[in-house]
């Protein structure tokens, strides 16, 4: 890895096994890991031994799937971009904000609003008023 030492940007694998895990660990920063196929499993009395990753692999392999790493602190030069493309879209009265009714006030009211979003009950944003003497104030843009 002398010769890379960010790591490698796109790696096309097909042996599986500790060769998939030597891919994984010298894939670079945004890189891109293609899993082919795994021929190292291949030596089954049916043709297929499940690999070291279970689901992972044989099932993304066998329907030809995608998983995607996404760190957001790699993208955080395009805030500001996407920020006003958001405020934008809410100033044209494209993007709507929905606020769950349901109020939770104080701290000690986290853990029911956390299990509330848990619920699937929620209809929006669940916010938690941390200082109830707030609790009528209305957030602008």
């Amino acid at each position: 890895m002398k010769e890379f030492p960010k790591g490698i940007d796109i790696i096309y694998e097909s042996v599986g096994g500790d060769m998939l895990n030597l891919c994984l660990q010298a894939l670079a920063v945004h890189g891109r890991l293609i899993i082919i196929g795994m021929i190292s499993q291949y030596q089954g009395e049916k043709g297929w031994t499940p690999s070291n990753y279970p689901g992972l692999c044989d099932r993304l392999l066998a329907k030809s799937q995608t998983v995607a790493g996404f760190f957001l602190v790699q993208y955080s030069h395009l805030w500001q971009e996407h920020l006003d493309r958001l405020f934008d879209l809410y100033s044209k009265g494209n993007l709507k904000v929905s606020i769950d009714p349901k109020r939770f006030l104080g701290v000690h009211s986290v853990a029911d609003a956390v299990e509330y979003l848990h619920s699937g009950k929620s209809v929006g944003k669940v916010v938690v008023c941390v200082d109830p003497s707030f609790q009528n104030q209305v957030a602008k843009l």
